[in-house]
């Protein structure tokens, strides 16, 4: 987005950022607690999460295939299983 909708990119950057950090978070307190192992890199992790779903989402919104979302969630909890302890 250009400068023209500053406002709304404004506003759009900080839902990523919010969006980013609470994932962030989750997945430490995750790596914390035991449940993903010691050398996940937690804020990839999350921004990896972010923009497959992001993807997957304009994927089936220009392709009208649903199915394209559910492929990219499972193959998400497959990536984020390999983390786990």
């Amino acid at each position: 987005m250009g400068d023209t909708h500053r406002g709304l990119s404004d506003a759009i950057n900080r839902f990523f950022v919010e969006w980013h950090a609470l994932l962030s978070s989750l997945l430490g307190e995750a790596k914390e607690v035991g449940e993903l192992r010691k050398e996940t890199d937690c804020d990839a992790l999350s921004r990896l999460i972010m923009s497959a779903m992001e993807g997957a989402i304009l994927i089936c919104k220009v392709s009208k295939d649903p199915a394209s979302l559910s492929k990219t969630v499972e193959t998400l909890k497959s990536v984020i299983t390999t983390h786990r302890v």
